[in-house]
């Protein structure tokens, strides 16, 4: 009775070594041997579900590329079922799980700083690097998860363009708004910094609680305050209603918008009032050399042409891509290590990472909705 006593104990001790093993490799382990499974974080329900679906579709495009090329260290890439984290860090958390319980070897997307702020930590534990698509928070780096790799220029690049905007426009006093969330916030906690630093004067920050019908009392304090130029810190899908109700109530200032609203859906949602309206952004295919090739193969696929962050999440992809070939293996430190090292140039620009593993040259480029569509405002 002893000896089968202490025999269970010693299977029960295996069965929990091995156990350890799988679930510190996180996700489905690799022999390599079968597909290179690749989990997907994105929104595709929600105020930005456009945004998801459209990064969704370019990683498919990509993928597909790869695979007719003939895939990956000879084996396919396989692209598994997108887990929507509906830009909500509730949602985000359980679709972390969702991924790091499936075969995913690698993660990526990213478009809410704060859904994948609340996922990360999750695939941190389990060994899987991301290659973050679009969010670009720097509380993202403040986490220092050395397996996050962000490829979208971080919220410092951005303001540092939207200093250069200002002194070009010969304004000095700014309204920042933001929505309270990890992104908008973020953005507007380093534009109270670095603007101040520049000899710019932030006369007044507002919030505007998402989807409020109404923000005519931030309209009145942003005309109260003498602002010349409102920074509008928050998404497009909010962004609309703001830039209407500015013009509504008076304001005849400058009005530049976040990266968050580099949407080709935030003209129609302007309306007239969105004529002259600047935004700050990275390149999209329409504009990034190289892009229109992308944008045609794009269009041929799926009888659309590409939006704000279909670029960058075709370049995720062929970045992790060339980070594994170039390890010659999906050993995660070995990959890792590879994406440390990495000089990519893609659609977006050239990809190499700060030791912080934030991308290390800034892509801003300021557009201006210009009788109904986006033109590139020169000498910025």
């Amino acid at each position: 009775m002893f000896k089968t006593a202490k025999n269970l104990l010693i299977i029960i001790a295996v069965l929990a070594l091995a156990f350890s093993v799988v679930a510190c490799n996180g996700g489905g382990s690799d022999d390599g041997t079968g597909p290179i499974n690749l989990g997907v974080l994105l929104p595709i329900s929600g105020a930005q579900a456009y945004f998801g679906n459209d990064m969704n579709n370019a990683f498919i495009l990509a993928v597909e590329q790869i695979n007719e090329a003939g895939g990956l260290l000879g084996r396919e890439v396989n692209l598994l079922p997108v887990a929507d984290d509906g830009c909500d860090p509730m949602m985000a958390a359980q679709a972390a799980t969702r991924i790091t319980s499936s075969d995913a070897h690698f993660v990526v997307g990213g478009f809410c700083s704060g859904a994948t702020i609340a996922a990360l930590q999750e695939f941190y534990d389990n060994d899987m690097i991301m290659v973050i698509s679009a969010s670009n928070s720097t509380r993202i780096t403040d986490l220092n998860l050395n397996q996050s790799f962000m490829i979208n220029s971080p919220a410092t690049h951005q303001v540092d363009k939207l200093v250069d905007l200002v002194h070009h426009l010969g304004v000095t006093d700014v309204a920042v708004i933001h929505q309270g969330d990890d992104f908008t916030q973020n953005l507007s906690d380093i534009s109270n910094v670095k603007l101040p630093e520049a000899n710019i004067n932030i006369v007044t920050t507002q919030v505007m609680e998402i989807g409020a019908p109404d923000v005519s009392a931030i309209v009145t304090a942003i005309r109260h305050a003498g602002a010349d130029l409102v920074f509008w810190a928050g998404y497009f899908a909010d962004g609309g209603n703001m830039v209407r109700q500015l013009r509504q109530g008076g304001f005849e200032g400058y009005i530049v918008a976040a990266d968050g609203s580099s949407s080709i859906e935030f003209i129609p949602a302007t309306g007239p009032a969105g004529h002259g309206v600047m935004v700050l952004s990275t390149p999209n295919a329409q504009l990034a050399a190289g892009g229109a090739s992308f944008d045609e193969a794009f269009i041929e696929r799926f009888g659309m042409s590409s939006g704000s962050y279909a670029a960058h999440a075709y370049d995720t992809i062929m970045l992790l891509r060339t980070a594994i070939e170039n390890a010659g293996t999906t050993d995660f430190e070995a990959v890792r290590q590879a994406l440390q090292d990495i000089e990519y140039r893609g659609i977006t620009g050239l990809i190499s990472f700060t030791p912080e593993r934030e991308i290390r040259y800034s892509n801003f480029l300021v557009l201006q909705i210009w009788d109904g569509e986006y033109r590139l405002l020169p000498g910025l």
